[in-house]
C-alpha cells in the first residue's frame, strides 16, 4: 500500500511539470543585478516547462547562470541552448573558464541535454568583435566540447553571417525583429521569412534555426510597428503557424517580460514578469495559430 502511494505522489509531481510543446523553444533572460538563485532559476523553468521543454541563456559565468540552468534543466527533464557572453576578450575568458566549469563538474548523461553552446549573441552586430575573431572564439569552443558531442554555434542578426563565420559552425541561428524594422504587425511574419530565406542562401546546406524573433505588447511604436497585445498576438500567431508549415525550429523571445529593461524592452514575453501566460495569448491560439 505505501509503495503504491509514494508511486501516485511520485506521477502526481511529474504531472505539474508536464510539458506541452507549443514552442520549440523559448529564450530565458535573467536580471544580471539581481542575481537568481539555482531554486528561482528551477521555479521558473517549471512555469516554462508548461509551453515548451527547451530554454535558451545567454551566458555562462554571469551569475553562474549556465552551471545552475544546466542544473535546471536536468532536474525538470529539459533541453537548453547554454548561451556565451562575448563581448570582449576578457568576458571571452570568464566563459571559457565556465564552460570547462561545467564540463569538469558535469556528467556526460547532463551534458547529453545541451543542444548546443551559443557562442557570442549579436557580437557582429553590435561591432563587438570582427569575423575572424568571433570564427576563432567559436574553434576554441569547438574543440574542447567536440569530445562531449556539443554543437557549437553562434546568434546573429540575419545579415551577419560571413563565410568565415558559418564555416565554423554546425548550424546557423539568426536573430530578426520586424518590429524594429517599421513593418506592420500583418507583415511581420513575411518579412521574417524573407530574412531566413536570406540566411538559407548564406548556409552552404547547413541547417538554420531562428534564435530570436517577437513582438513587444507595450512601450511604444516604432514607425508602423504597433506594441500592443492585439500585435503581439498576430505576430506570434502568424509566426507560430508558418514555422510550424516550414517545419522551422523556433526559439521565441522571450519567455516572460522583463521589468528591469527599459521602455519597449521590457514587454516582449508570452508571459508577464510573474510567469503566468499573457490574457492576449491563449493556450488555444498556441495550439492551433493557423
Amino acid at each position: 500500500m505505501l509503495k503504491f502511494l509514494v508511486l501516485i505522489l511520485l506521477s502526481t509531481a511529474l504531472s505539474l511539470v508536464v510539458s506541452e510543446n507549443y514552442f520549440y523553444g523559448l529564450n530565458y533572460g535573467i536580471n544580471q543585478n539581481a542575481c537568481p538563485s539555482y531554486e528561482t532559476i528551477k521555479a521558473e523553468f517549471t512555469q516554462i516547462k508548461k509551453y515548451t521543454n527547451r530554454v535558451r541563456t545567454f551566458s555562462l559565468s554571469v551569475c553562474n547562470e549556465g552551471a545552475l540552468a544546466l542544473q535546471a534543466a536536468n532536474e525538470l527533464g529539459m533541453n537548453i541552448y547554454l548561451g556565451m557572453w562575448i563581448d570582449r576578450p576578457d568576458t571571452f575568458d570568464a566563459e571559457m573558464a565556465a564552460l570547462k566549469a561545467i564540463l569538469a563538474n558535469s556528467q556526460q548523461e547532463s551534458l547529453n541535454k545541451v543542444d548546443a553552446l551559443i557562442v557570442g549573441s549579436e557580437v557582429l552586430y553590435r561591432k563587438d568583435t570582427d569575423a575572424n575573431s568571433l570564427a576563432n572564439y567559436i574553434g576554441t569552443v569547438r574543440n574542447l566540447v567536440k569530445p562531449k558531442g556539443i554543437s557549437v554555434t553562434t546568434a546573429d542578426v540575419y545579415y551577419e553571417f560571413p563565410p568565415v563565420v558559418v564555416e565554423n559552425l554546425d548550424f546557423l541561428m539568426m536573430n530578426a525583429f520586424p518590429y524594429w524594422e517599421g513593418v506592420t504587425a500583418g507583415q511581420g511574419a513575411s518579412t521574417l521569412m524573407a530574412h531566413y530565406d536570406s540566411v538559407v542562401q548564406k548556409a552552404n546546406g547547413k541547417p538554420v534555426r531562428i534564435s530570436e524573433t517577437g513582438w513587444p505588447s507595450s512601450g511604444g511604436n516604432f514607425g508602423a510597428s504597433v506594441a500592443s497585445p492585439a500585435n503581439q498576438k498576430l505576430y506570434l500567431s502568424n509566426v507560430l503557424c508558418v514555422t510550424r508549415q516550414r517545419n522551422i525550429d523556433l526559439v521565441y523571445f522571450s519567455a516572460r517580460d522583463e521589468p528591469y529593461k527599459a521602455g519597449v524592452e521590457a514587454y516582449w514575453g508570452v508571459m508577464y514578469s510573474n510567469f503566468t501566460l499573457k490574457s492576449n495569448l491563449p493556450t488555444t491560439l498556441l495550439a492551433n495559430p493557423c
